[in-house]
């Protein structure tokens, strides 16, 4: 099939929306932050998705804003191939071979065109032969661009002729993608330590034992070792030397059930008021009892006034039946749910989600967040 125009950029977006598993793209000319995440969405930036970029950043370029937004992503990798010129996006077993640089000109002020390949496996080899051939970018930081190049590729020379899609959940999709990291550690957690049997068998999950267990770094363990990176960069670490470090405080976190498990009745209480069958029923005050649960408000204890009292108890009930209860969690419930209820922000919606789905998603707060860089993950 071919596509030109605006037909071209939908159907782009529209596939990297739904990539489950990659995203590769190969393009002389990489544009601007804002136009490539109006162009291919942020889904890329997910733990499950292998994102590629192949440029060529001696006779081409990739604007340095871009390129720092996807090093902040550990799933994904920029190579240069000098004299590349072939533009193509490969996501998940769809494929485009067009003439639109990754570009808000080519692809929102350019006659271009694409067409999908049916022959994949071509191209994906193809694909792989000059990426093993390209070079890995360190950084860009002493790079300078030829500003008639940039401006030609990537100006405002040309009329616009379609509009770039609209792109406003990046802080969702970087909370998607923190979320990613944090079950990612869990798992390392778990292969590394074999988890704590007698929470286990007090029935704790395993993100509840790595919340409990970064909650021991930052307030109780000796030194207090994560404290001091809920201001810092993560801490550079091999795989063994985070195993170690991991071994090492697991060995001395101790454990008193009667202390800690009001994680699991907090849970508990959570999932019975806001459960299919239950949450029509609540009350303005069980809003309030279940805010009384966040952590991190906390930090901003006004907001717990702030929520109840400039809010619509239907208003609630909707949203948080919309976000829990309607399937799996994704960009669009977050941002519903955020503006559909004042004061209700990343931070709520992480706490709300984390209690309700213990099992399913991880606590994400200044605690967890210095743990996480402590061990050498940047969040």
């Amino acid at each position: 099939m071919i596509f030109t125009n605006q037909q071209l950029i939908d159907t782009l977006h529209e596939h990297c929306n739904k990539a489950k598993y990659r995203i590769w793209v190969a393009s002389p000319f990489i544009g601007s932050s804002k136009e490539f995440l109006q162009i291919l969405g942020g889904n890329w930036m997910r733990a499950n998705i292998d994102f590629r970029i192949l440029t060529d950043i001696d006779a081409g370029f990739i604007r340095k804003d871009t390129f720092y937004l996807i090093q902040q992503s550990a799933n994904s990798e920029i190579k240069t191939l000098l004299s590349l010129h072939a533009k193509v996006y490969i996501i998940d077993n769809w494929c485009l071979l067009t003439s639109a640089n990754l570009t808000g000109t080519a692809f929102s002020r350019r006659y271009e065109i694409g067409s999908e390949c049916e022959d994949i496996k071509s191209v994906e080899t193809l694909f792989l032969n000059w990426w093993n051939k390209a070079s890995t970018i360190s950084d860009i930081k002493f790079k300078i661009n030829n500003d008639n190049l940039v401006n030609y590729q990537d100006g405002n020379l040309f009329s616009k002729k379609c509009k770039l899609p609209h792109y406003k959940t990046f802080q969702t999709d970087k909370f998607l993608s923190k979320c990613d990291k944090f079950i990612d550690f869990a798992y390392f957690y778990e292969k590394t330590t074999g988890r704590n049997p007698q929470m286990v068998s007090d029935g704790f999950t395993l993100y509840q034992e790595v919340d409990y267990f970064f909650n021991y770094l930052y307030h109780d363990a000796p030194k207090k070792p994560s404290n001091i990176y809920k201001n810092k960069k993560a801490r550079t670490l091999t795989d063994t030397q985070k195993r170690l470090e991991v071994l090492k405080y697991f060995k001395q976190m101790p454990y008193d059930k009667d202390s800690e498990y009001f994680r699991i009745e907090r849970s508990l209480f959570i999932q019975d008021k806001l459960r299919p069958s239950n949450i029509s029923k609540i009350t303005m005050e069980d809003v309030k009892d279940i805010l009384d649960c966040f952590h991190c408000l906390n930090s901003y204890p006004i907001n717990r006034t702030k929520i109840p009292n400039n809010n619509k108890l239907k208003d609630i009930i909707k949203s948080w039946n919309s976000l829990l209860n309607t399937g799996p969690i994704d960009s669009t419930k977050i941002e519903s749910t955020k503006k559909a209820i004042h004061y209700f922000g990343n931070s709520c919606v992480s706490e709300l989600i984390a209690w309700y789905m213990p099992d399913k998603y991880p606590m994400m707060n200044l605690n967890s967040e210095s743990g996480m860089r402590f061990f050498g993950i940047q969040v």
